[in-house]
């Protein structure tokens, strides 16, 4: 480990970020302010050990929208200091996704972020679908595989999550499983909900933006080799070349 993940670890202090989840989630808006939504950023990170070295490979996958065609793939390779700890993960993913989602929205005009994880649905309010909104001003929802905080509430055709008497996000359940979708920033539970119902696709059990996310993270982490990139691409072909193989043309008889 180097030196410098030695001293991050030695000053990443467990109660200081709690406190300020507590006092940034203030600053969360739930109010709908998305406007035309042309292109949306998948994000997604995934990690890979090498003996006593962690890294994370952070994706973020443009797609066009409301057409969901990709558009620009791009990725970084980084050493991941900060420890895992429950209810603090966005700390750890932050470390990975801030330098690539700056780099894209420096290259990019993006509308909205669709992540890989929790928005408001979180112990203190803030997962890292609000942590990346609110850092970068834009609007965004987190879509997660499992419940991280509150309760499930059925109201009419809706299932809802309650949190302390509030509602901060809703379940779909789809042919594969159950989402747990809820608002990151700049956006309400029904637009989340609404938007992404809208890029569901047929069999699949995730979003587009976060499904592609989540397949090139897992790509790249295959054939890592030993260097660090700051952000690279991750081109559209290598994500038409995945859901070739996922969906291979049908042979002719």
């Amino acid at each position: 480990m180097s030196t410098n993940c030695n001293i991050i670890r030695q000053r990443f202090n467990a109660a200081r970020a709690v406190r300020a989840q507590t006092i940034l989630s203030k600053l969360v808006s739930t109010e709908d302010s998305v406007g035309n939504i042309r292109r949306v950023a998948g994000v997604d990170v995934s990690y890979v050990r090498i003996g006593e070295l962690e890294l994370g490979v952070g994706v973020v996958v443009l797609l066009d929208y409301p057409e969901l065609k990709p558009h620009r793939c791009l990725y970084t390779v980084r050493r991941v200091c900060i420890p895992y700890i429950p209810g603090l993960l966005a700390f750890r993913e932050m470390e990975v996704l801030a330098p690539v989602l700056a780099y894209t929205l420096h290259e990019e005009n993006v509308d909205l972020l669709v992540v890989d994880g929790h928005g408001i649905a979180h112990p203190r309010g803030f997962g890292i679908a609000s942590h990346l909104g609110l850092a970068f001003n834009k609007p965004s929802i987190g879509v997660a595989k499992n419940l991280l905080a509150g309760r499930e509430e059925q109201v009419g055709d809706e299932t809802y999550i309650v949190l302390s008497g509030r509602v901060v996000g809703v379940t779909l359940t789809t042919g594969q499983g159950k989402l747990y979708i809820s608002p990151g920033h700049r956006v309400s539970v029904r637009t989340a909900l609404q938007l992404v119902k809208s890029m569901l696709k047929p069999g699949s059990r995730l979003p587009e933006p976060t499904r592609l996310a989540d397949m090139m993270c897992k790509e790249l982490k295959s054939r890592w080799k030993r260097e660090l990139p700051e952000v690279r691409e991750c081109t559209v072909r290598s994500i038409r070349d995945l859901l070739d193989h996922q969906h291979p043309p049908a042979k002719s008889t």
